[in-house]
């Protein structure tokens, strides 16, 4: 029997919050460590970041024995094949997305990666149509006051009309540098209890790993579209803890 997928996007309009990034992470956590069948729907042109992302580390690892030798490894051990990426504007994602589950492939989590505005064709309808967005901010004047007026903007015009599919808007730190001073979290928790926004409890630290692709090195995975990350990454990042969050948030065991 055929579980309805749960469409998800980790979504800002302020760039340099890592809305690809983390796109990239929790679709291998969930799909390589975790099990759960993903799905990677990347709407975000010009550059459609993800999809050329894959398309590099499949022409690279032709050439490169070390990494080639950890995907044999990886899908010996768990029979994970690649998680697709569909490529696509968009307006075009509902009808693709729905060929490509008519053909057979069945995720139980579909990841949406969006324009960085959403004034962009398309994208209020396929906020619209999520289950829930998931916003990433880091302690920046300029990027709180854009992170929460998106926030804000998503949960009063969207997730509150009973009429449309999205339910909720979860904010979540990322980039933390433990330098910073904790009352400058705690002024801007209380702007957001004050503005009725959801915060979510995991705290993710900056790590150098975040921008370093599938061959930056081989000192252990970071962020691949083709391997899942290496624990030692995983655990300093907190992906353990922002995938349980996540799919706790979902209701999905």
């Amino acid at each position: 029997m055929n579980i309805t997928p749960a469409s998800i996007a980790v979504c800002n309009q302020k760039g340099g919050v890592g809305k690809s990034t983390f796109t990239v992470l929790l679709a291998s956590y969930l799909h390589y460590i975790v099990g759960h069948d993903v799905l990677v729907v990347d709407c975000d042109y010009p550059q459609w970041s993800i999809h050329a992302q894959r398309e590099r580390e499949l022409s690279l690892i032709e050439h490169d024995d070390y990494h080639k030798l950890l995907l044999v490894r990886q899908f010996k051990a768990t029979g994970r094949k690649l998680w697709p990426v569909l490529k696509c504007m968009p307006p075009e994602a509902p009808e693709e997305v729905e060929r490509l589950l008519q053909n057979g492939y069945n995720p139980r989590i579909i990841l949406y990666d969006l324009p960085g505005t959403v004034n962009a064709e398309g994208v209020i309808r396929l906020l619209a149509s999520l289950d829930a967005v998931f916003v990433p901010m880091k302690a920046d004047k300029v990027v709180m006051e854009s992170t929460l007026s998106f926030a804000r903007s998503l949960t009063t015009n969207l997730a509150q009309d009973p009429t449309l599919t999205l339910q909720s808007v979860y904010l979540f730190w990322t980039m933390i540098d433990r330098r910073e001073r904790t009352p400058l979290y705690d002024r801007y928790e209380a702007v957001i209890r004050k503005l009725g926004l959801s915060l979510m409890t995991t705290h993710i630290p900056y790590r150098s790993k975040f921008n370093k692709e599938l061959l930056a090195d081989n000192t252990g995975v970071g962020r691949s579209t083709l391997l899942a990350p290496a624990r030692t990454f995983a655990c300093e990042a907190q992906l353990e803890i922002l995938t349980e969050e996540i799919l706790t948030l979902l209701k999905i065991r």
